[in-house]
Order: C-alpha cells, then structure tokens, then sequence
C-alpha cells in the first residue's frame, strides 16, 4: 500500500473502501440495513486498511463490528467518517455546535471506538457562519486528540474559502467527486495548493465509454477501473472506490506496479 500525507503529518492509505452500500439488505445504497460485516471482512481481506463511512449511510455500526470481528486491530485501520449535514427531504437545515458534539459521540459509539481517524461535514448546507460554528467543535476534538485529523465533504473552493478565512485549523481533506466526465479540476487543483488532500468518491460512477480507458488498461495488463484509480493516484488524490466482490477489492488495490504516461493521465 501506498500513502498520501496529510498536512498535520498523518499517514493515509492512498485507497480506501466505500461503504455506502454495506450491510444493506439488497447490497443498494438507500436499502434496509440488516448489520452484516460481510463486506468488511471481505476487504480487510483483500488489504484494505481505510474505510470511508458516515452517519447518513446508517451503517457505522457494522463497520465498527466488522473491523473488530477481523482481528485486524484497530490501529491498523483508518476510519474516516462524517457529520450529517443534509437530510432526505429536507431543503434546509440548521445546525448548531451542540449537533456537531452529538454527532461525534454517537460515531464514536456505533463505531466502538475512541478516537476517529478522519472525521468530515458531510455536506455544505448554505450557512457560512454555521459552517464556522460547527468547525469548531471539530477543532476542539482535534485538540483533545479524538480525532486525529479534520475535513470536510462536497465542500465548493467558496465553501472552503469560507472555512480558511475564518479556521484556527485548517481542514486537512475535502471528499468530492472525482471520475471520468467529473473530475472537478478546479476544486482539486484548490486543494492542491492549500495543502488539502483531495479524496475522490465515486470514481467509477460514470456512464461515458469505458473503451479509451480500457484501451490504456491493456497496455498495462490492467482493467479500466485501476487506470481511473492509476490517474487519480498519480494526480495526488485519494479514492475511495466500493466493491461488494472480493476479487474486484483485491483489484482495485493492484495499481501501484505500473505507471501512467502524462498523455494517459489527460484520459479525464
């Protein structure tokens, strides 16, 4: 495994597992929860050492159980999770510090653990001043070493600015979209220069032709899926990909032994 550095000097994996669809009944983002590990098990099989979960995915639980059921030790594993921020069927929100400290020690609980790796704002949700409020309360467990490191999610260079202009600690990674059609270049080339680690959800959720990409996989002996995840580790950005298959987990970690050219890396 290779890693990225976040600006506090914490060590990340460079690829992490989604779980927005674990312990889901139907394995579908938006089914019942049923509290399986299954998934979990399988990844940290595979050599997966991050998992990327939030509040609104309503499966802390079974990460948390997952990763104990492993006996891989939880200081071998990274968790990055995130604040609620939006809500189904809700236009608007407000949030207040008392949330955010809820928020934390809930996760804290349903992951059964006392310290969170990476924990993020999920969404921006229109209140800059709130954003800045609810910021604190995370600059406050930062402190108190509860959570080792500090971002946010979806977060626009506005909604950023907002937070630089007004941080005590600046957020060390923004999650946003990153795959191919989508690869929000100004937000990431942003994060770049602000020493924030870009982290990519959603690499592969793109419907354009897959050939060019395969075309540059064959190449390599690689398929399409690890050249989108090739190009975003050579662009300096994290990603987060999902996979219910542990022969597809295993593949998606299997893109550290080839090498993009620059041309390649312009596929997207």
């Amino acid at each position: 495994m290779e890693y990225f550095r976040l600006a506090n000097g914490l060590e990340i994996p460079a690829i992490g597992s989604g779980t927005n669809s674990f312990a889901k009944v139907k394995g579908e983002v938006g089914s019942q929860y049923d509290g399986h590990t299954d998934e979990v098990l399988s990844a940290i099989k595979a050599g997966y050492t991050l998992f990327d979960t939030a509040e609104s995915y309503g499966n802390e639980e079974a990460i948390g159980n997952g990763i104990t059921e492993s006996g891989a030790g939880r200081e071998n594993i990274f968790i990055i999770t995130k604040m609620r921020t939006r809500i189904m069927g809700q236009d608007t929100a407000s949030w207040k510090p008392e949330d955010a400290v809820t928020a934390i020690e809930r996760s804290l609980a349903k992951l059964k653990t006392d310290y969170i790796d990476l924990y993020l704002i999920h969404m921006p949700w229109g209140n800059d001043e709130e954003a800045v409020e609810i910021w604190r309360v995370l600059e406050d467990y930062y402190d108190r070493g509860v959570l080792k490191a500090i971002g946010v999610s979806n977060f626009t260079v506005p909604d950023l600015r907002n937070l630089l202009d007004n941080c005590r600690i600046r957020p060390m990674a923004d999650e946003i979209k990153v795959a191919p059609g989508t690869p929000n270049e100004e937000i990431v080339d942003f994060c770049k220069k602000e020493g924030i680690l870009p982290i990519a959800w959603g690499p592969f959720s793109f419907k354009d032709d897959k050939e060019p990409l395969q075309e540059i996989g064959d190449r390599y002996g690689k398929s399409w899926a690890q050249v989108v995840l090739r190009r975003n580790f050579q662009r300096g950005i994290l990603s987060i990909p999902k996979s219910h298959s542990f022969e597809h987990q295993k593949e998606n970690l299997d893109i550290f032994d080839f090498e993009l050219t620059e041309d390649e890396l312009r596929v997207f």
